[in-house]
């Protein structure tokens, strides 16, 4: 598997908002909330690609020294490959290149994977959103998850 990441381009709500439904059925974001998101101030993107296909992506928002991640996304059928963890990664590189000094994002507590793969890197539980995320069965808490980030350069 050859995987790129890169960045977001700007006019992309609509293949985000396919991506977003695939990866989230329960609570999927249309065109118009991704729109919105892209043009907050200090929104930056990442888009994964195996060979010619999307299969990934990350939406961020820097807040000078923080940046959130609102939503980071891998399609069912790559999970556990890489992916998810090399969006991360380059969020958060590009967190660090902006002057920001920490990172923090919510995952829900019932997403096992997501909050392992978050916790490799080193985000650790802030704070809880009580009912925060839709499912079929109810709703769920998120954790509110942080990470410091180092003071000497990534490897991006």
């Amino acid at each position: 598997m050859t995987l790129r990441i890169e960045p977001l381009p700007r006019k992309a709500a609509g293949p985000i908002s396919l991506l977003h439904r695939a990866c989230f059925p329960e609570d999927p974001w249309d065109v118009h909330a991704i729109e919105q998101i892209m043009d907050i101030v200090g929104f930056f993107g990442r888009v994964g690609w195996v060979k010619e296909d999307t299969v990934g992506f990350a939406l961020a928002i820097a807040l000078g020294e923080e940046v959130e991640i609102v939503a980071l996304g891998v399609l069912p059928k790559h999970r556990r490959c890489g992916i998810g963890l090399a969006l991360l990664d380059a969020v958060c590189g590009e967190a660090w290149l902006q002057g920001a000094r920490r990172v923090v994002l919510e995952a829900a507590l019932d997403n096992e994977a997501a909050r392992a793969l978050y916790a490799s890197r080193g985000f650790i539980s802030v704070g809880r959103r009580r009912d925060y995320y839709r499912r079929a069965e109810g709703l769920v808490d998120a954790l509110i998850l942080r990470v410091q980030l180092p003071t000497a350069p990534l490897a991006i």
